[in-house]
């Protein structure tokens, strides 16, 4: 999510987060606004860059616009699950339907899920930027210096999302072991017992 209103959800937290949004309601809208802007021209810069680099390699210039093209349409996905969650938060119809623990933890999952989009939809902005900055190398339509920094930044960028998904499942397997499975905790007598996993 657009820097606008990424502070104003709070990991974990349904509560702090159906607290925050509604109080910054108009940034967060203004957040959203931007990125929608963004996605817009992220689509037009792929077929800009498709136009430009057909020539050199027809096929890998179609290629990398198509996975900036995912890009942008899994990011506006995660804009409108970001909507969703909004509108639970105001919507009188959901505020009859849930009770209030109901109505934050959905709209916290909603939430996370415009974050995971946005990782997921970050990896195929990396693979097509990576094939476009080797595009742009090749002929040197552009100074090798910078097309070089481009593709470096791209592969960076890429490993760095592979490092946040890896993070993300380790995360979640913990998560689950801990509410299926419990610890084992310490007894009074040294020996340890394991915990009730409910």
């Amino acid at each position: 999510m657009f820097a606008f209103g990424r502070h104003l959800i709070v990991a974990g937290d349904a509560v702090a987060t159906a607290r925050n949004i509604p109080a910054h309601e108009r940034g967060f809208r203004g957040g959203i606004l931007c990125e929608i802007v963004m996605l817009n021209c992220d689509v037009v810069l792929a077929l800009a860059l498709y136009a430009l680099l057909k020539p050199v390699n027809s096929t890998l210039a179609l290629l990398g616009s198509f996975w900036r093209t995912a890009n942008a349409v899994l990011l506006g996905v995660g804009v409108a699950s970001s909507l969703v969650g909004l509108d639970m938060l105001s919507n009188p119809h959901y505020i009859s339907l849930l009770n209030s623990d109901q109505l934050h933890a959905l709209t916290l999952i909603f939430f996370d899920l415009h974050n995971r989009l946005s990782l997921i939809g970050l990896m195929f902005f990396c693979f097509g930027a990576g094939i476009h900055s080797w595009l742009l190398y090749r002929p040197g339509y552009i100074p090798q210096v910078i097309s070089g920094l481009y593709l470096f930044a791209s592969i960076e960028m890429l490993l760095c999302c592979f490092t946040f998904l890896i993070y993300f499942f380790a995360e979640l397997s913990a998560a689950l072991w801990l509410a299926f499975k419990g610890v084992r905790l310490p007894a009074q007598n040294g020996k340890e017992s394991p915990s009730s996993a409910a």
